[in-house]
């Protein structure tokens, strides 16, 4: 095969090249009513190709049986943001007005929910507020399992290939005010409804090029070199 044609393989391989997921594990059982079983986050995967990214939520309870609760992505790339409190632009740091404070700015928001079929809508901060921008599931196929899925375009988030950003996932109700009940980041139990609840925003994910891209970038660079010799 020449080269020519082993670029325009390996180019092909890179339109569906996905690169490998980051695993983040949260303890079971950290809610304050142990009954709530689809609010109780036990894990998440999170990866990306170079449009896209990819994440995955586990819980410990049958999603298409409760059909109910909401879930709550938050992320900070370090780029300004949202900030809690009454010195900040916004109480909550989120579009969709839940009681999760945080110490950071939130710039990117993904907010979904299971009921009524599912549904999802990703928000970045604008400097003043919230632009909405679009719809973005979810995957419920595998809801009765507690998995939910979502794929979001980073241009939607605010997000490219080599940013890194601090995020973290919890469960809620569907009202104003509503606090988060469990948070993929921290074991510790949350106060429950009708109080406030706070994301240390403890883990971190970098949008990496596809191993494809890599696989690109090293054979252009190996032509570039035989072209030269």
């Amino acid at each position: 095969m020449t080269t020519h044609h082993l670029l325009g393989a390996v180019a092909a391989a890179c339109a569906t090249s996905i690169s490998a997921a980051e695993m983040y594990v949260d303890a079971t059982g950290d809610i304050f009513d142990g009954g709530l079983t689809n609010l109780d986050i036990l894990s998440a995967e999170i990866t990306n190709d170079a449009d896209n990214l990819f994440i995955s939520l586990t819980t410990n309870g049958d999603l298409v049986a409760s059909d109910w609760g909401k879930y709550l992505i938050l992320i900070d790339s370090g780029d300004g943001g949202a900030m809690s409190g009454p010195n900040g632009n916004d109480p909550f740091n989120n579009p969709w007005n839940r009681n999760v404070s945080a110490a950071v700015g939130i710039d990117a928001f993904i907010g979904s929910w299971i009921d009524g079929g599912g549904g999802a809508l990703a928000y970045t901060w604008n400097g003043g507020g919230f632009d909405e921008n679009g719809f973005v599931g979810p995957d419920l196929t595998d809801a009765s399992s507690g998995v939910i899925r979502w794929t979001v375009s980073l241009s939607a988030l605010g997000l490219a290939v080599g940013d890194t950003f601090n995020f973290d996932i919890g469960s809620t109700g569907g009202n104003d005010n509503d606090p988060a009940i469990d948070l993929l980041s921290t074991v510790d139990v949350q106060p429950g409804w009708g109080n406030g609840s706070s994301t240390p925003m403890a883990y971190s994910y970098t949008v990496v090029p596809a191993p494809g891209v890599l696989a690109l970038a090293g054979l252009a660079g190996l032509t570039a070199r035989r072209r030269r010799d």
